[in-house]
């Protein structure tokens, strides 16, 4: 006979002590000791203290209590029978008041939307605002933001929309946008190209030249980013692509740099099959206290 397969364990967690804390932060603990918000109900109760306080829990603190049990906090709030008339606030015996337990009702319903309604102020502060509230926001000052940036610079540009609007297609206005989103300040050069043209002699395509349409010095620049390009990812390097583009004036051409890695001048030790004597660097005679490159006659 197939033995009955035997029941797994619920997890357990430590329930945290939330008494006489704002039921929003009672909320944000019981979320980061691991409870799962959808078991945590709320019951008003009218109180001697601060609105929306919590001032009883059950299952009480520091036992153990599995995740999917349900959690009840007791919060402090004035009931809506004190907007009535005075006739209708009047106990008609020593039980419960049935009025006012019947409008508790309402008070659960309403109480979230009213908890919005009083924080209403705070959607209108960029640096306030919920996160899923900012690409709504930035549409009112007409500002088109990537989901894929960083919170802090989405909140720093919707800030400072106005203020970019005003300098648009200038100089500063570019350096003001591109330093919110890389944290550094980029410089900017006009009517500078970074390759002079094809010169028989001079240049070797592919390596220091390369084909390019017709370039107006007067209708171009340059941009060069203070950081290193390895330190910029992919993204991050597209993203500084679309900014360029979408502020710089429609008839410009542009060029992006980054900053040059340090050149490597110390000189390393010759080495049979890896280097070879006389081609530039490649090979280079070394002893054990000096190195010597050799000149171009002791070459030959």
């Amino acid at each position: 006979m197939a033995a009955e397969p035997r029941e797994l364990p619920r997890r357990a967690l430590r329930m945290p002590d939330v008494s006489g804390i704002a039921l929003e932060n009672a909320r944000l603990m019981l979320r980061n000791a691991g409870f799962d918000a959808a078991y945590v109900g709320v019951r008003y109760r009218e109180a001697y203290r601060p609105e929306d306080e919590v001032i009883d829990q059950r299952p009480p603190a520091g036992g153990l209590v599995a995740v999917d049990e349900a959690i009840e906090l007791v919060v402090s709030r004035r009931s809506l029978l004190h907007h009535l008339p005075q006739v209708f606030q009047k106990s008609e015996g020593p039980g419960p008041h049935m009025l006012r337990e019947f409008l508790w009702i309402f008070d659960h319903i309403f109480a979230d939307m009213q908890r919005h309604i009083d924080r209403l102020h705070e959607y209108f502060d960029p640096l306030e605002a919920s996160e899923e509230f900012l690409p709504w926001l930035a549409s009112w000052v007409a500002l088109t933001i990537d989901q894929d940036w960083p919170e802090e610079k989405k909140r720093k540009l919707i800030r400072q929309a106005i203020d970019i609007y005003r300098i648009r297609g200038t100089v500063r206005g570019l350096k003001l946008f591109l330093s919110i989103f890389t944290d550094v300040e980029p410089r900017i050069h006009e009517n500078t190209w970074p390759y002079e043209g094809f010169r028989v002699g001079k240049v070797v395509i592919g390596l220091d030249s390369i084909v390019l349409p017709p370039v107006n010095t007067a209708h171009c620049f340059m941009v060069e980013v203070p950081a290193a390009f390895t330190d910029a990812s992919d993204e991050t390097i597209l993203k500084i692509h679309d900014i360029i583009r979408m502020e710089k004036p429609a008839h410009a051409t542009y060029h992006l740099a980054f900053e040059a890695a340090p050149a490597d001048d110390t000189l390393q030790a010759f080495r049979i099959g890896m280097g070879r004597v006389g081609l530039e660097t490649d090979g280079v005679i070394a002893g054990q206290r000096a190195k010597v490159r050799p000149t171009d006659d002791e070459t030959e």
